[in-house]
């Protein structure tokens, strides 16, 4: 089942074909989407410093009969963004589907992660890649109340491959040692699903401050957190749950980590060799017999 683009991702995939005032006006809209799009068509045009007739062209430019179109297909997707847990559950129990949880939730997580990782912009995986084998770079990571695991899950997995890898708490109070040492070039990882956490934006926005890239691992309806990013990897986390899925962002984890082990394999297996030794030498796994 094909997934319909949202509108983040229909002004972004249009900016190379509209004019210069239109994508003065989208570049706008995505600073602070989706707020920046809900006022009227006078006072959206105000706010981006452009005409009114500007908004009715780029919308129709998107696909829309006219910007009351916009807004509604705006207003349905801000449902899908801020539903809570209880909603959500609400929305699947409805279906009452004959087949048994567990075969549901497969068929569901097989499409969520064959639609995250067939529906990433390779080149932008590409350059996620490059600067995670850039080892003149500090790898910051930083998720939120649940993502934070996958983020944990990584810096592991990297601390393995490469040096100078730190996992930021979730609590902002821990992180000026941490920005404070943060220079040009340095990379954030950040993890961030609806509902949006304000830590998230809060600590990214710190990090470009620093003139740190920053890699934002977020879900298709897009974290504010995209404004500051440089990169946005964009993950299909919809669940027959009240909870959506961290399974998707962990296939894409698990994929940058695969072509960063291909990237770099003579530098990650010397590194191995000698953490294999220190496993060894404190005994921390069990011996098979």
């Amino acid at each position: 089942m094909s997934v319909p683009e949202t509108l983040e991702t229909r002004l972004r995939t249009a900016m190379p074909d509209l004019t210069r005032t239109e994508r003065q006006l989208a570049a706008h809209i995505l600073s602070n989407f989706p707020v920046s799009a809900l006022g009227s068509v006078a006072s959206v045009a105000r706010a981006a410093q452009v005409s009114s007739p500007t908004v009715i062209r780029m919308v129709k430019k998107l696909g829309f009969d006219g910007f009351p179109q916009f807004q509604a297909q705006l207003h349905a997707e801000l449902g899908e963004r801020l539903a809570s847990p209880l909603s959500k559950h609400d929305k699947w129990a409805g279906a009452k589907p004959n087949d048994h949880i567990l075969n549901v939730f497969a068929d569901k997580m097989i499409e969520n992660v064959n639609a995250t990782l067939r529906h990433q912009d390779p080149v932008g995986f590409d350059a996620a890649v490059d600067l995670l084998s850039d080892r003149e770079r500090h790898v910051y990571m930083i998720g939120g109340r649940l993502t934070q695991s996958v983020a944990n899950y990584m810096a592991t997995a990297l601390q393995v491959m490469r040096q100078d890898v730190t996992l930021l708490s979730s609590l902002p109070n821990t992180w000026p040692p941490a920005v404070l040492d943060m220079r040009a070039g340095d990379l954030v990882i950040a993890f961030d699903i609806r509902r949006y956490e304000p830590s998230i934006l809060q600590m990214v926005e710190l990090a470009r401050d620093q003139n740190a890239t920053v890699v934002l691992i977020t879900d298709r309806w897009v974290s504010p957190a995209a404004s500051f990013a440089q990169h946005i990897l964009p993950c299909h986390v919809e669940a027959p749950s009240a909870w959506d899925s961290l399974a998707p962002l962990t296939a894409i984890v698990e994929a940058l980590l695969a072509a960063l082990q291909q990237r770099s394999w003579n530098e990650t297996s010397d590194r191995l060799e000698r953490l294999e030794a220190l496993y060894e030498r404190i005994r921390l796994f069990k011996r098979l017999r």
